[in-house]
Protein backbone atom coordinates (compact mmCIF):
# COMPACT_ATOMS: atom_id res chain seq x y z
CA UNK A 1 0.00 0.00 0.00
CA UNK A 2 3.00 2.45 0.75
CA UNK A 3 4.86 1.37 -2.43
CA UNK A 4 0.97 2.18 -4.15
CA UNK A 5 0.87 6.20 -2.86
CA UNK A 6 4.38 6.28 -3.21
CA UNK A 7 4.14 5.93 -7.11
CA UNK A 8 0.89 7.87 -6.90
CA UNK A 9 2.69 10.78 -5.64
CA UNK A 10 5.37 10.72 -8.69
CA UNK A 11 2.67 10.58 -10.64
CA UNK A 12 0.86 13.60 -9.39
CA UNK A 13 3.98 15.34 -8.99
CA UNK A 14 5.07 14.74 -12.57
CA UNK A 15 1.48 16.05 -13.67
CA UNK A 16 2.03 18.65 -11.63
CA UNK A 17 4.88 19.73 -12.74
CA UNK A 18 4.67 19.45 -16.38
CA UNK A 19 1.38 21.59 -16.39
CA UNK A 20 3.64 24.32 -14.45
CA UNK A 21 5.63 23.92 -17.37
CA UNK A 22 3.02 24.68 -19.86
CA UNK A 23 1.46 27.46 -17.99
CA UNK A 24 4.89 28.79 -18.34
CA UNK A 25 5.22 28.19 -22.17
CA UNK A 26 2.07 29.49 -22.81
CA UNK A 27 2.44 32.62 -20.70
CA UNK A 28 5.77 33.11 -22.24
CA UNK A 29 3.74 32.75 -25.81
CA UNK A 30 1.21 35.28 -24.67
CA UNK A 31 3.72 38.25 -23.77
CA UNK A 32 6.32 37.57 -26.69
CA UNK A 33 2.65 37.81 -28.58
CA UNK A 34 1.74 40.69 -27.23
CA UNK A 35 4.73 42.14 -28.12
CA UNK A 36 5.14 41.17 -31.57
CA UNK A 37 2.09 42.51 -32.90
CA UNK A 38 1.71 45.50 -30.49
CA UNK A 39 5.41 46.05 -32.99
CA UNK A 40 3.59 44.85 -35.87
CA UNK A 41 1.03 47.42 -35.58
CA UNK A 42 3.92 50.46 -34.89
CA UNK A 43 5.73 49.40 -37.96
CA UNK A 44 2.48 49.84 -40.30
CA UNK A 45 2.15 53.41 -38.90
CA UNK A 46 5.67 53.90 -39.43
CA UNK A 47 5.61 52.27 -43.39
CA UNK A 48 2.93 55.28 -43.95
CA UNK A 49 4.95 58.04 -42.60
CA UNK A 50 8.20 56.64 -44.72
CA UNK A 51 5.68 56.65 -47.54
CA UNK A 52 4.76 60.32 -47.17
CA UNK A 53 8.44 61.89 -46.60
CA UNK A 54 10.50 60.24 -48.76
CA UNK A 55 8.10 59.38 -51.78
CA UNK A 56 8.08 62.47 -53.93
CA UNK A 57 5.86 61.21 -57.00
CA UNK A 58 3.15 58.64 -56.81
CA UNK A 59 2.91 55.98 -59.02
CA UNK A 60 6.52 54.90 -58.86
CA UNK A 61 8.24 51.64 -57.94
CA UNK A 62 9.31 52.41 -54.67
CA UNK A 63 5.52 54.18 -53.99
CA UNK A 64 3.88 50.74 -55.22
CA UNK A 65 6.05 49.09 -52.94
CA UNK A 66 5.42 50.70 -50.02
CA UNK A 67 2.12 50.14 -50.62
CA UNK A 68 1.81 46.73 -51.06
CA UNK A 69 4.10 46.12 -48.13
CA UNK A 70 1.69 48.43 -45.78
CA UNK A 71 -1.74 46.65 -47.29
CA UNK A 72 0.07 42.99 -46.61
CA UNK A 73 1.34 43.90 -43.19
CA UNK A 74 -2.44 44.96 -42.31
CA UNK A 75 -4.04 41.73 -43.94
CA UNK A 76 -0.95 39.77 -41.52
CA UNK A 77 -1.60 41.55 -38.62
CA UNK A 78 -5.11 41.26 -38.42
CA UNK A 79 -4.49 37.33 -39.45
CA UNK A 80 -2.21 36.60 -36.36
CA UNK A 81 -4.48 38.39 -34.14
CA UNK A 82 -7.53 36.09 -34.97
CA UNK A 83 -5.15 33.24 -34.57
CA UNK A 84 -3.49 34.34 -31.21
CA UNK A 85 -7.06 35.35 -29.74
CA UNK A 86 -8.75 32.28 -30.84
CA UNK A 87 -5.36 29.96 -29.39
CA UNK A 88 -6.04 31.82 -26.00
CA UNK A 89 -2.76 31.00 -24.48
CA UNK A 90 -3.31 33.44 -21.51
CA UNK A 91 -6.56 31.58 -20.34
CA UNK A 92 -5.12 28.27 -20.73
CA UNK A 93 -1.88 29.15 -18.73
CA UNK A 94 -3.80 30.38 -16.08
CA UNK A 95 -6.12 27.60 -16.21
CA UNK A 96 -2.95 24.87 -16.25
CA UNK A 97 -1.47 26.87 -13.17
CA UNK A 98 -4.74 26.51 -11.62
CA UNK A 99 -4.87 23.01 -11.64
CA UNK A 100 -1.38 22.62 -11.28
CA UNK A 101 -1.69 24.29 -7.62
CA UNK A 102 -4.63 21.78 -6.84
CA UNK A 103 -2.10 18.86 -7.81
CA UNK A 104 0.40 20.20 -5.63
CA UNK A 105 -1.88 20.49 -2.45
CA UNK A 106 -3.11 16.58 -3.36
CA UNK A 107 0.37 15.58 -3.51
CA UNK A 108 1.28 17.34 0.31
CA UNK A 109 -1.38 15.24 1.18
CA UNK A 110 -0.43 12.12 -0.07
CA UNK A 111 2.72 12.57 1.51
CA UNK A 112 1.13 13.17 4.84
CA UNK A 113 -0.40 9.50 3.95
CA UNK A 114 2.82 8.32 3.28
CA UNK A 115 4.70 10.23 6.74
CA UNK A 116 1.37 8.53 8.91
CA UNK A 117 1.80 4.89 7.96
CA UNK A 118 5.86 5.12 8.28
CA UNK A 119 4.99 6.21 11.88
CA UNK A 120 3.01 3.08 12.45
CA UNK A 121 -0.27 4.63 11.37
CA UNK A 122 -2.51 1.69 9.56
CA UNK A 123 -4.63 3.03 6.50
CA UNK A 124 -7.13 1.28 4.33
CA UNK A 125 -7.13 0.87 0.49
CA UNK A 126 -10.21 3.02 -0.02
CA UNK A 127 -8.01 5.78 1.19
CA UNK A 128 -6.03 4.75 -1.25
CA UNK A 129 -8.55 4.94 -3.55
CA UNK A 130 -9.95 7.88 -2.59
CA UNK A 131 -6.71 9.61 -3.08
CA UNK A 132 -6.07 8.06 -6.70
CA UNK A 133 -10.37 8.85 -7.22
CA UNK A 134 -9.06 12.79 -6.44
CA UNK A 135 -6.34 12.56 -8.43
CA UNK A 136 -8.23 11.81 -11.49
CA UNK A 137 -10.51 14.29 -10.62
CA UNK A 138 -8.70 17.33 -10.55
CA UNK A 139 -6.47 16.40 -13.63
CA UNK A 140 -9.83 15.65 -15.63
CA UNK A 141 -11.19 19.46 -14.26
CA UNK A 142 -9.26 21.03 -16.60
CA UNK A 143 -9.97 21.29 -19.78
CA UNK A 144 -6.56 22.36 -21.23
CA UNK A 145 -3.55 19.85 -21.13
CA UNK A 146 0.19 20.11 -21.19
CA UNK A 147 1.83 18.98 -24.45
CA UNK A 148 4.45 15.94 -24.23
CA UNK A 149 7.31 18.64 -24.52
CA UNK A 150 6.21 19.90 -20.92
CA UNK A 151 6.18 16.39 -19.42
CA UNK A 152 10.07 16.13 -20.84
CA UNK A 153 10.91 19.53 -19.66
CA UNK A 154 9.86 18.78 -16.10
CA UNK A 155 11.83 15.37 -16.37
CA UNK A 156 14.98 17.43 -17.58
CA UNK A 157 14.71 19.72 -14.57
CA UNK A 158 14.44 16.87 -12.14
CA UNK A 159 16.34 13.93 -13.66
CA UNK A 160 18.35 13.60 -11.04
CA UNK A 161 15.71 13.18 -8.63
CA UNK A 162 15.33 9.16 -6.98
CA UNK A 163 12.32 8.86 -8.63
CA UNK A 164 13.54 9.26 -11.98
CA UNK A 165 16.90 7.03 -11.71
CA UNK A 166 17.03 3.50 -13.66
CA UNK A 167 17.76 0.29 -11.79
CA UNK A 168 21.47 1.28 -11.66
CA UNK A 169 20.93 4.28 -9.69
CA UNK A 170 21.76 6.72 -12.92
CA UNK A 171 19.87 9.37 -14.46
CA UNK A 172 17.52 7.88 -17.22
CA UNK A 173 17.49 11.51 -19.13
CA UNK A 174 21.44 12.48 -19.74
CA UNK A 175 23.07 15.79 -19.74
CA UNK A 176 23.11 16.37 -23.54
CA UNK A 177 19.18 15.44 -23.61
CA UNK A 178 18.46 17.94 -20.90
CA UNK A 179 20.16 20.97 -22.95
CA UNK A 180 18.34 19.44 -25.97
CA UNK A 181 14.77 19.01 -24.27
CA UNK A 182 15.55 22.84 -22.48
CA UNK A 183 15.92 24.79 -25.59
CA UNK A 184 13.36 23.22 -27.59
CA UNK A 185 10.34 23.70 -25.03
CA UNK A 186 12.47 27.38 -24.48
CA UNK A 187 12.23 28.19 -28.04
CA UNK A 188 8.82 26.90 -28.71
CA UNK A 189 7.19 29.70 -27.75
CA UNK A 190 9.43 32.09 -29.78
CA UNK A 191 9.97 30.53 -33.27
CA UNK A 192 6.38 30.82 -34.37
CA UNK A 193 6.71 34.82 -34.27
CA UNK A 194 11.07 35.07 -34.96
CA UNK A 195 9.63 33.46 -38.42
CA UNK A 196 7.26 36.60 -38.97
CA UNK A 197 9.59 38.81 -37.88
CA UNK A 198 12.07 37.46 -40.13
CA UNK A 199 10.09 37.54 -43.01
CA UNK A 200 9.36 41.35 -41.88
CA UNK A 201 12.81 42.33 -41.59
CA UNK A 202 13.67 40.57 -45.24
CA UNK A 203 10.96 42.74 -46.42
CA UNK A 204 12.53 46.07 -44.65
CA UNK A 205 15.34 45.14 -46.50
CA UNK A 206 14.10 44.75 -49.79
CA UNK A 207 12.26 48.12 -49.29
CA UNK A 208 15.59 49.88 -48.05
CA UNK A 209 17.29 48.27 -51.46
CA UNK A 210 15.01 49.14 -53.58
CA UNK A 211 15.21 52.87 -52.69
CA UNK A 212 19.00 52.90 -52.62
CA UNK A 213 18.61 51.49 -56.53
CA UNK A 214 16.18 54.18 -57.23
CA UNK A 215 17.77 56.99 -56.08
Amino acid sequence: MEEFLKELRTKVWRTAGARYDAARRLKRREIVSTISLAFFSALTVVLAFVQRIYVQQGGTAFDNYLTSLSACLGIFLLAISLIEWGAGAGSKAEALHRNAEDLTALQIQIWQRISEMESGKVGTWSDVDNLRTEYERIKERCTANHDPLDDKSFLAHNRMAPEFLDKDKNPKIGSMESYWITSRYFMTSLWYFAVFWLLILIALLAQVGLHELLV
